[in-house]
């Protein structure tokens, strides 16, 4: 029986995706929000003798789990060579604290209330596919909200956050080009829960389709988040999203480039973005005010875009599985479809989505033509982690 890594006593469950008894799972639900506030009662940050499995004082209680968190960042957990250090600096200067396996599913089940394993969680067999998106598409964006507001020097409850009734703010180049590696990071969960077969792929493979859809699902998360925020009503506001809690619009075009290393090009860049969000956004957002997708029928493109390999030169493998995990998707908006607006007009919003996704895929070859042109400019440079994914560099697989 293994023993709790936060008090010693031993435990029969796994939370949170470690190791940790009902108590102290229960005791961080109650007590995470008061981080800020507590003090440690001896003035020691050190107030504990693990084996004894005794906690007097809170503040200690919480560090804990910060250092079993930062623990299994690096490896399994030990339990006699865990120590508690401050938390990682949240300036954009510093070295991004980018979550883990460990870390991502544990901010899954601070979301769903539940335990869950220390591997990737097992899918339930009656699920759909859609159904699967659902559910990892939660957990990621809870992980890439959790872990920007971070960045910004900002502790928001996960509970709060998942209300998306924060302020948004005008995206910068930092906050994209961090932003982007958070998804990155993300991706590479939310990918094998959604299909399980991409865990055995081979490393060059999996990188492979990850880049080959990291900017489409930037494309379709961000028209669905502006539908869930906005409803029908969201060609009204911004443009669209930079990161996942900021925006770009022709208006704020000056300040995405103000933090930017080389200033002397930024003007020609501005004008550049201000053009591409007018050519990208606007006629994207025509095309869903056109077709009017449900919630789930963007979860169905998602997951439609991420097998949508034919320009990434696929070996077989990925071809056949691309074919089989494609008819899955469509077969399972089908039998939604006959069981409310029947087959015929499902076939014709089937169209409409196919339709749509090309227009996703144009948006995304003008991104790529639009990061060359800041290369040029030089408000991007080769440590650009955005721009070394379009080129493909074998240094952000390190």
């Amino acid at each position: 029986m293994p023993d709790c890594l936060i008090c010693g006593k031993e435990t029969t469950a796994t939370h949170m995706g470690m190791d940790a008894c009902r108590a102290c799972t229960v005791f961080f639900r109650r007590n995470r929000g008061a981080r800020g506030r507590l003090q440690c009662i001896n003035g020691t940050s050190n107030c504990k003798d693990y084996r004894k499995g005794i906690y007097t004082c809170r503040k200690c209680r919480l560090d804990r789990f910060d250092a079993v968190m930062a623990a299994g960042r690096k490896g399994e957990v030990e339990n006699q060579d865990i120590t508690i250090t401050p938390s990682p600096s949240s300036s954009l200067d510093s070295p991004i604290y980018i979550p883990d396996r460990l870390s991502f599913e544990f901010n899954t089940a601070m979301e769903e209330g539940t335990s869950v394993e220390r591997h990737t969680p097992p899918q339930t067999p009656s699920m759909t596919t859609i159904e699967r998106i659902r559910a990892a598409y939660r957990a990621l964006s809870l992980m890439r909200r959790t872990h920007e507001f971070q960045l910004r020097g900002i502790w928001m409850d996960p509970f709060e956050a998942e209300k998306e009734e924060y302020d948004l703010i005008p995206c910068t180049y930092q906050l994209m080009n961090e932003g982007t590696r958070i998804l990155i990071t993300g991706l590479f969960d939310f990918i094998p829960s959604v299909f399980p077969e991409f865990n055995t792929l081979s490393i060059a493979d999996k990188w492979l389709l990850i880049r080959n859809y990291q900017k489409i699902f930037h494309v379709v998360d961000s028209c669905l988040r502006m539908y869930r925020r906005y409803g029908e009503h969201s060609n009204l506001y911004v443009l669209g999203f930079g990161s996942y809690t900021s925006y770009l619009s022709t208006e704020t075009v000056e300040e995405y480039f103000s933090d930017c290393t080389d200033q002397k090009n930024v003007l020609e860049a501005a004008r550049t973005l201000r053009d591409c969000l007018q050519e990208n956004c606007i006629k994207m957002k025509s095309q869903v005010c056109r077709m009017q997708p449900t919630e789930e029928e963007y979860l169905a493109l998602m997951g439609i875009a991420f097998w949508s390999i034919e320009n990434a030169e696929p070996n077989e493998n990925l071809v056949e599985l691309a074919s089989r995990y494609r008819t899955e998707i469509l077969s399972d908006l089908t039998a939604r479809y006959r069981q409310t607006i029947g087959e015929e007009e499902g076939a014709i919003r089937i169209g409409g989505l196919y339709c749509l996704l090309m227009g996703f895929k144009k948006a995304e070859m003008n991104m790529k033509w639009e990061y060359e042109v800041y290369r040029i400019l030089n408000v991007f440079d080769d440590n650009t982690y955005m721009y070394k994914l379009q080129m493909h560099r074998s240094d952000i697989e390190e």
